[in-house]
C-alpha cells in the first residue's frame, strides 16, 4: 500500500453516538451492517483488554471513552529513511517533508530516522464488532485499525486515530480495508484498502482534516487521504468534508484485470485542495452528485478522463435528468464555486446501467447549495 496516514483519523459512522453504543442504521451499500448487535455495552479497562476485545472472535459492542495511548509500548526502530528531492527538501515551504520509511534509495539520499514501532502494526479488527466513540472523548493514540482475512460486519463509530509518525511516509495506516466485507464506517482522516476486498462499505460524516507539519509537497498539506484499489468494492461516499489536502482526495482504480470499483459519492464537501481531488482509475464506475468544490486546484484528475474510468459526473440539468430513466430520480448536480480547475461533464451511460441494478443501495442526497453548512455542521468527531 502506498499511503501512509497522517495524524488525526477519526473514524465514526451513521448518526448520534450515546453512551449505550452505536445509534442509527447503516445505509448505502454497507446497509444490513449490525457490529455487535445486541451485545452489551462494555468500557476496555485496560489497554490489554482493549486489544483482546478489538481482535478477539465474540461479538462486541466496545466503548471508547478516553484516549488510549499506544505510543511508546512496542519500542522504536532507528535506523535509515529515503530523502527525496520531491518529498523532503522544503526551502522556502510551509512545511518539513516526509522522509520515506523504505528498502531502498534510489531517488533520494539516506538520512537517520526513529520511528515508533506501534504505529506500524495496526490492530486487526475481529468480525461482529461495534467500536464507540463516546461524546469526542474515544481516542486512538499511535496505533491504526485493519480489516483483513475475512474480517465483516464491523461498525466503526465516532473514533478518533492520531499521531501515526506523521514525519514519515510508511509511518502508519489509521484504517485499512483488505479482504473484508460488509461494514460502515465513518473517519476523520485517510482511509486505505489493499488489493483484496474492501467489500460493501459506507464511509460518511468524516473530516478529512490535511492540516500538518510534514507534508510531501512541501505545503502545509496532507498528500495520502484515501487509496481505493480493492479487488471487489462498494463505497457510499456521503457528507464528508475533505480540507487541506494536496491529493488522492481519493485515488481509485486500479488496472487489475478482475477489478471493479463502484463508487456513489453524494453531498461531500472539498475546500481548500491544493492540488487534485478525485484520481480514478480504470475498472471504476463513479457515480458523484450533489459535491461542493470550494478553492480545489483540480478537482478531477486529466488522467482520470483518459484512464478507462466510467464517469457520471452530473454537471448539467440534462446530466442530472438523465437519472430518472434508470435510478428513479433526478440527480443532484456537482458545484465548482471558487475552485481554479475546471470541473469535467461526463455522462458514461455505463455508470447509470450498473447502478441501476443497485438502486437499493442509492441515498438520497440535499441540494448542492447547502452541502458546506450541512457537511460542517455534521462532520467529524463529537458531531453526530
Amino acid at each position: 500500500m502506498h499511503s501512509s496516514l497522517l495524524p488525526m483519523l477519526a473514524a465514526m459512522l451513521l448518526s448520534p453516538v450515546s453512551a449505550a453504543g452505536v445509534s442509527g442504521t447503516a445505509f448505502g451499500f454497507a446497509q444490513g451492517t449490525t457490529g455487535g448487535g445486541n451485545a452489551s455495552p462494555q468500557t476496555p479497562s485496560s489497554l490489554d483488554e482493549l486489544k483482546t476485545w478489538i481482535t478477539d472472535d465474540v461479538a462486541r459492542v466496545i466503548l471508547i471513552d478516553r484516549e488510549w495511548d499506544f505510543t511508546n509500548t512496542e519500542g522504536h526502530t532507528s535506523g535509515k529513511c529515503c530523502s527525496s528531492d520531491t518529498t523532503t527538501k522544503c526551502p522556502g515551504g510551509t512545511s518539513a517533508g516526509q522522509a520515506w520509511i523504505q528498502d531502498k534509495c534510489d531517488d533520494g539520499t539516506w538520512v537517520s530516522c526513529t520511528y515508533d514501532n506501534a504505529a506500524k502494526k495496526p490492530l486487526d479488527v475481529g468480525s461482529n464488532k461495534s467500536i464507540v466513540g463516546v461524546g469526542n472523548k474515544g481516542v486512538l493514540k499511535g496505533k491504526g485499525l485493519r480489516l483483513t482475512g475475512g474480517a465483516n460486519n464491523v461498525i466503526i463509530q465516532n473514533i478518533h486515530i492520531t499521531d501515526l509518525n506523521p514525519q514519515y511516509v510508511w509511518g502508519g495506516d489509521a484504517l485499512t480495508l483488505d479482504g473484508t466485507d460488509n461494514f460502515s464506517l465513518i473517519g476523520r482522516q485517510m482511509i486505505v484498502s489493499g488489493w483484496n476486498k474492501g467489500g460493501h462499505v459506507t464511509i460518511s460524516n468524516n473530516e478529512f482534516d490535511g492540516v500538518t507539519e510534514w507534508s510531501a509537497g512541501c505545503n502545509g498539506k496532507h498528500y495520502w487521504s484515501l487509496l481505493l484499489l480493492g479487488l471487489e468494492d462498494w463505497y457510499t461516499f456521503s457528507g464528508n468534508w475533505l480540507h487541506d489536502l494536496s491529493g488522492r482526495a481519493p485515488h481509485m482504480g486500479t488496472d487489475h484485470d478482475d477489478s471493479k470499483i463502484y463508487f456513489h459519492g453524494v453531498n461531500n464537501y472539498f475546500q481548500d485542495i491544493d492540488g487534485h481531488a478525485f484520481d480514478v482509475d480504470t475498472n471504476t464506475w463513479v457515480l458523484l452528485e450533489g459535491n461542493y468544490f470550494d478553492n480545489v486546484k483540480t478537482p478531477m484528475t486529466d488522467t482520470s478522463l483518459k484512464s478507462g474510468a466510467q464517469l457520471y459526473t452530473t454537471s448539467t440539468v440534462n446530466a442530472a435528468s438523465g437519472c430518472v430513466s434508470p435510478l428513479g430520480y433526478i440527480c443532484e448536480w456537482n458545484r465548482n464555486g471558487g475552485s481554479t480547475g475546471a470541473w469535467p461533464d461526463r455522462t458514461d451511460a455505463s455508470v447509470l446501467t450498473g447502478f441501476s441494478n443497485l438502486k437499493e443501495h442509492l441515498i438520497s442526497h440535499t441540494g448542492v447549495a447547502d452541502v458546506p453548512t450541512n457537511v460542517k455542521a455534521n462532520a467529524g468527531v463529537g458531531k453526530l
